[in-house]
């Protein structure tokens, strides 16, 4: 297992111990955590765990906003958070599966920042909360990456809407299903919303098939590693998780995002958005590679497939239903578990090149 970080290395207040941090304004920001309570809360966490699991990305992990359910705080966050509960939040299930599998030496902080895109981060920048996952992580720390999902359904550039209207609306879904491939050139220039996603038109346009296909293999594979690679510095984590979105609650029940969904045709035909997504992890999110770390593909769509309306909040937000069996996946993932999600979408390790580790289970290398 991992060897516990000492905490005189770790820039602790004076007498080694963590202010305590109010829970109520802890989760009630809207945008993750307030980066001065992440320090604390880190703080506190590393006094007890030798690994960190940093969440990054957007809603997907940092859903707390969509709900109000909590729980006794539990893995370290009773000694910090004031009163001790926690909602139940992505980053809650994956602190309760380490306490329920015994791995004492794991926490989970989210750093993830609701409502966020790679548009956010256009031009080599960081959100506060990324910049505290750079400054902070460790050789022995995960990182969990799911991104990209609101750069299509929240904040859409003019040749993002362009080229979904085509996947949606005029690719068969047997092409997608059987036949795409792309290949677009990783030019690492990101203008976000200044540029209206003109380069990865030209990135892509002539390097995928069918159509668009190119223009979102750019988005999840290229603009995600170079996020990934900035986000972690020259300090490469022991194992970086990069998911694939979920598919979304097929049941039109009156979300704010019901209007994006059906010019997807996601409220009629949402087979064809799914397939679309499944092509994607194909052709972007298993060819992701950083050098130095192990990289892991998870499907998230294998575990919240659009059927059970519990698992969401307003149709494309996990509930703490869905939350939960994430959680788990992910954990899965984290130690490496065979026989999970194996198959055409599985999730498998991307890049050959890293060490290889021993995982079990019951716990880690």
């Amino acid at each position: 297992q991992a060897a516990a970080v000492q905490p005189a290395n770790l820039g602790y207040p004076l007498g080694g111990f963590a202010m305590p941090v109010p829970s109520t304004a802890y989760y009630s920001e809207y945008h993750g955590h307030v980066v001065e309570y992440l320090e604390e809360v880190h703080a506190e966490l590393r006094r007890s765990h030798g690994s960190v699991i940093f969440l990054a990305g957007d809603s997907s992990l940092d859903n707390k906003h969509w709900f109000q359910r909590n729980e006794d705080a539990i893995n370290g966050y009773e000694r910090i958070l004031q009163p001790p509960r926690m909602k139940t939040d992505v980053c809650y299930w994956l602190n309760r599966e380490a306490v329920q599998r015994d791995l004492k030496e794991i926490c989970c902080l989210n750093t993830a920042v609701e409502a966020t895109s790679l548009n956010s981060r256009a031009c080599c920048t960081l959100l506060e909360q990324d910049a505290f996952i750079r400054g902070h992580i460790t050789a022995d720390d995960y990182l969990v990456v799911s991104i990209g999902g609101n750069d299509i359904a929240l904040t859409p550039v003019l040749c993002t809407v362009l080229n979904l209207l085509i996947l949606s609306w005029c690719t068969p879904v047997a092409c997608l299903d059987n036949c795409a491939c792309a290949y677009p050139c990783n030019s690492h220039f990101d203008g976000g919303c200044a540029t209206c996603g003109l380069p990865g038109c030209l990135s892509g346009f002539l390097c995928g098939w069918p159509p668009a296909v190119g223009y979102f293999a750019d988005l999840f594979k290229n603009r995600v590693q170079n996020y990934v690679s900035r986000l972690i510095g020259r300090t490469k984590p022991k194992k970086v998780i990069i998911c694939m979105i979920y598919f979304l609650d097929e049941k039109v029940t009156g979300s704010w995002a019901d209007g994006a969904l059906s010019c997807m045709c996601y409220n009629f035909y949402p087979y064809r958005l799914q397939s679309a997504i499944r092509a994607m992890f194909r052709v972007a999110t298993q060819r992701i590679q950083i050098p130095g770390t192990e990289v892991v593909a998870v499907p998230l769509f294998r575990v919240l497939d659009g059927k059970t309306s519990n698992d969401y909040v307003q149709r494309v937000e996990p509930s703490p239903e869905g939350g939960r069996k994430l959680a788990s996946t992910l954990m899965d993932a984290i130690l490496g578990v065979e026989g999970v999600l194996v198959g055409s979408d599985g999730f498998t390790p991307t890049n050959s090149s890293a060490p290889s580790q021993v995982t079990m289970s019951s716990g880690v290398e």
